[in-house]
């Protein structure tokens, strides 16, 4: 077990190295754009005047540890629908999760002016938005976390 959460964790660096450096170097700014078609009506319609991509933007970057994670799980080929499913409805999650923060930082903006005020109502939003992705595997893969920890397995006496 200790062999294969090592394999396991190394698949995770390799992959979010590669897929880190292909955000930083194009995905970043392509991905707001990827977003407008749904988020400009959106936030036409809960008013929201201005879409603040520089408070947001390096949260959007939580995509690629989600990725990482699902393509690192084993036996992820193998299961190819299920990994197809779990990176297209992980990856649709954070995408809401993105727009809700976005409005979020927009409202409490308009709000309290990013005041003190501000940053105490948004930081919680910000931490779940950038906690999400393991939440999110944890979810599409529950088996994986006792698997891996075996101090975690349950053990019937």
């Amino acid at each position: 077990m200790k062999r294969e959460l090592s394999f396991f964790l190394l698949k995770v660096i390799l992959i979010t190295l590669i897929l880190g450096f292909l955000w930083f170097w194009k995905l970043q700014e392509l991905y707001p754009h990827i977003l407008s078609p749904i988020a400009v009506p959106l936030f036409q319609w809960f008013g929201v005047k201005k879409w603040l991509l520089t408070r947001v933007m390096d949260h959007f970057t939580s995509i690629v540890p989600y990725v990482a994670l699902v393509l690192a799980t084993p036996d992820a080929i193998r299961n190819w629908k299920k990994t197809t499913l779990s990176l297209l409805g992980g990856i649709i999650i954070l995408a809401i999760s993105h727009l809700f923060l976005s409005w979020a930082v927009y409202h409490y903006s308009e709000q309290y002016r990013f005041s003190k005020s501000y940053f105490r109502a948004t930081f919680p939003i910000f931490l779940i938005c950038d906690a999400l992705p393991l939440l999110l595997w944890l979810t599409f893969y529950p088996r994986l976390l006792p698997e891996f920890f075996g101090f975690m397995k349950r053990t019937d006496t």
